[in-house]
């Protein structure tokens, strides 16, 4: 499992990800077309738990020596962690909504006329992905941190010490 430049935004990125990204799916979709009912508000509620959801992979990878040496993460944390990203955006632009007055329309809704059942079917299709990619990037953290405690990736890491 190696660590790439890729790995370095990820490094960074995932703590704004984990914060920003359950508000634009929950909130911040207003801001790009789609229209805002009453999973806004159930959104702030849940928002508090996909926060926490979204923090949990980050904060296992710390405990991996050679990432938090590095400071970046290793290459396939880092491409699951940005196709979980992905998928919650398209989420966001997709998710069902409802008011008082019935269906409100989502966001690809409104950008390409598509009918509230279709963006209903996209939701729930990369809903299941980023809930795959999220349940990845948490096997991919915890075995980083296996990888990074063998034998063989401690003595790699006293010999880069040693080297430079």
């Amino acid at each position: 499992m190696q660590i790439a430049r890729l790995g370095r935004f990820v490094f960074v990125a995932q703590w704004f990800a984990a914060l920003l990204l359950p508000l634009f799916v929950f909130l911040g979709r207003g801001a790009v077309g789609g229209e805002l009912g009453w999973m806004a508000l159930i959104g702030i509620v849940y928002g508090v738990f996909v926060i926490l959801l979204l923090l949990v992979p980050p904060l296992i990878t710390l405990f991996d020596r050679e990432v938090r040496a590095e400071r970046a993460e290793r290459t396939v944390f880092a491409g699951a962690s940005i196709a979980l990203w992905v998928s919650l955006v398209i989420v966001g632009l997709s998710i069902p909504d409802s008011g008082d007055s019935g269906h409100l329309d989502s966001a690809i809704s409104n950008w390409f006329g598509v009918p509230y059942e279709a963006s209903t079917v996209v939701f729930g299709l990369f809903a299941a992905l980023a809930g795959l990619t999220y349940f990845v990037t948490f096997i991919l953290a915890i075995a980083g941190i296996a990888a990074g405690s063998s034998p063989r990736a401690t003595t790699a890491l006293a010999d880069d010490d040693l080297a430079g």
